[in-house]
Formats: C-alpha cells, sequence, structure tokens
C-alpha cells in the first residue's frame, strides 16, 4: 500500500482537507475537557520481550498484560494513568482479537463500547485509524491523546499535565499535532529520537518546538550527538484534533482510509465484526511513524516533558534494570485467561 511524502511547500497547496496553520482558533477550557478523548494502544504483539515473558510467566502474552511493577498489569497502569484526566467512558482502548483472553481480564470492568477489537494486528497504522473512527463517529469535534499500553512512567502526575497542556493548545491551534518528548539520560541507540527545530509558542510555561527531524534507532555516534544537541526521546505519546489526524492519513495513506470507507458508516452495528474481518483479510501493516508521523512534520510539534522517568521496556535488559530500581512487588501476570 502506498504512502506519500509531503513536503513543507506542498501543505500549502495540497492540504485542503487540514486547517491553516496561520489561524488560531479560541475555545475556553471547559470546551477541552469536553471533547478529550483517549485511545490506549494495546493491540501489540510484544515479540521482543517474549522469551523473558515466557520464562517468567509461563505463556508469551503481550507485555501490556503483564504485570512486573506494583499491582497491575501495564495496561491497567496506562488507563489509570489516562483517568487522571479523561472520563473512562471517553477512553477507547483497541486490543488484538489473538489476545482476547488477557484483554477480558484486563478490561472486564471498562465502560461498555469502549474496547475496539482488530481481527489481527496489522501495525499502528490501522491499530490508531480504527479507534480514530470511532472517537469520529462519538465525537466530531473530539480531542484525541494516544497512549502506548507497554511503557513504563515515573510521576504521572507530571506525564498527564502535559497531555493536559499539550490538549489545550490544540484547541487553539488545530493545525497543529503535539508529541511528548522526554530528556534522555543515555545515548540509547533503540529508542526513536526527535530533533527540535523553531519555537512555535507556549503551553502552561513551557514551549513548544517544531519537529526538526526524526530519528529512529540511531547510531550511538548520531545518539551521541542528538543527546548533545538537546533531542528528545519520543514517547509516541500524541495529542490532537481527531479530525486533523484523520486528515494526516486521508492525504498520506488515502488507500488504508479507503478500506475502513464502508466499515465507517457500520461503526458500532452488528455488522462491523465481520466487516472488519473482511477488510483485515487483506490489509496490508502500515507503521504510524514511518507513513504519517515522518512526512508530516511541518506539522507536528514536540512538548518537552520535564521531571518525567520513562522507558518503553523494549528489551530484557532495560525492564531487568527498572524492577532493580524501582523494585516488584507482582512480577507475574494479573489474573489468568479463561
Amino acid at each position: 500500500m502506498a504512502t506519500h511524502r509531503i513536503d513543507e511547500h506542498s501543505w500549502h497547496t495540497r492540504d485542503t482537507l487540514l486547517p491553516s496553520l496561520s489561524q488560531p482558533e479560541h475555545h475556553t477550557a471547559s470546551t477541552v475537557a469536553s471533547h478529550l478523548w483517549g485511545i490506549v494502544l494495546a493491540g501489540g504483539d510484544g515479540k521482543r520481550l517474549q522469551s523473558f515473558i515466557r520464562a517468567h510467566l509461563g505463556d508469551e502474552r503481550p507485555k501490556q498484560y503483564c504485570t512486573f511493577i506494583g499491582t497491575c498489569s501495564l495496561l491497567r497502569q496506562t488507563l489509570h494513568r489516562a483517568e487522571r484526566l479523561i472520563p473512562s467512558e471517553r477512553l477507547l482502548t483497541v486490543i488484538t482479537r489473538a489476545y482476547l483472553p488477557y484483554a477480558q481480564v484486563e478490561l472486564a470492568d471498562r465502560p461498555p463500547h469502549t474496547t475496539i477489537v482488530q481481527p489481527s494486528n496489522r501495525d499502528t497504522g490501522p491499530g490508531i485509524l480504527l479507534p480514530l473512527l470511532h472517537v469520529l463517529c462519538r465525537d466530531p469535534d473530539a480531542i484525541v491523546a494516544l497512549f502506548p499500553s507497554d511503557h513504563f512512567i515515573v510521576h504521572e502526575e507530571r506525564l498527564m499535565a502535559a497531555v493536559a497542556a499539550a490538549a489545550a493548545w490544540v484547541t487553539q491551534t488545530p493545525a497543529r499535532v503535539v508529541l511528548l518528548g522526554v530528556s534522555p539520560i543515555r545515548p540509547e541507540v533503540e529508542y526513536g529520537w526527535i530533533a527540535l527545530g523553531e519555537i512555535l509558542g507556549q503551553a502552561q510555561g513551557q514551549g513548544l518546538y517544531q519537529v526538526r527531524r526524526f530519528w529512529e534507532k540511531p547510531s550511538l555516534a548520531q545518539a551521541r550527538g542528538l543527546l548533545a544537541q538537546g533531542a528528545l526521546w519520543n514517547t509516541f505519546i500524541l495529542v490532537g484534533r481527531a479530525r486533523t489526524v484523520l486528515a494526516l492519513y486521508q492525504l498520506l495513506t488515502p488507500a488504508l482510509v479507503a478500506e475502513f470507507g464502508y466499515v465507517r458508516s457500520q461503526l458500532g452495528s452488528p455488522e462491523e465484526s465481520d466487516l472488519l474481518d473482511e477488510v483485515y483479510t487483506h490489509l496490508p501493516a502500515v507503521n504510524f511513524s514511518q507513513a504519517i508521523l515522518v512526512p508530516s512534520a511541518p506539522r507536528l510539534a514536540v512538548l518537552p516533558v520535564q521531571g518525567v522517568y520513562w522507558s518503553d521496556w523494549g528489551n530484557a535488559q532495560r525492564l531487568q534494570r527498572d524492577l532493580a530500581r524501582f523494585g516488584s512487588t507482582a512480577a507475574g501476570a494479573t489474573g489468568s485467561p479463561a
């Protein structure tokens, strides 16, 4: 499935779907609060930690369904974190059907119609687009925040304060989409990095910057250079107008959006599941970062988040380092699938 790369000049000549970068809007804080939605991304397979989880838990469940620190899984931690700001009925969780037994345990107490089931995992492009369409079906004026469910975060209140600041800013600046970046503590070669461009504005006293460039898994020399120049680790936590995010999909991956065309009119109906089965049988994998974020840099801002410890736990070494530092009270899984 083809994707498109659009340079900065092209945004001004071809992006009729997108709001103008030069026309801010004005809304009250109550408008932000009443239209803020969350999408928790829990559809991944967690292959990088499979051998570690198999050795410690005896199965191959994805890491978001595991409890390593504290008394609940990474998925439940993500939901609790998001609920500091977003009501549970406006917090959608996207999962993959293969892991439904684990999800049914973790999500048994969630409000109705907040669990979105993919027939299979086709990477983050479809994994974000499907719940995004659900949000827009329910609230065309939604502001949406994306939360990966398999990251470890300390000082959650600071992170969610940054999400709130980003939501307020994109409400006034609807053409922009904001990513949260955290200050790096080492030249990490397995993370994504964001190089900062010019300052775009302020959100609750914190500067927001143009995304100058994304670096995905740089070499050690590149990572050292990025650390020295003040680049940030990309948390993949994103905040934007739902319609703006969809417009980026329409502009950059029109064939992917077209695949969901008829399904969109049947969201929430008894026919949705069968229609999704049909779509996903031939749906290619599309990576959100590569297909949407990288070519959208002219439309993206990054908000630096201070005083937050963040790790994506992408390998056993990082996980074990944090277990040693923060402790483990229940290094297993919460509940057992039926």
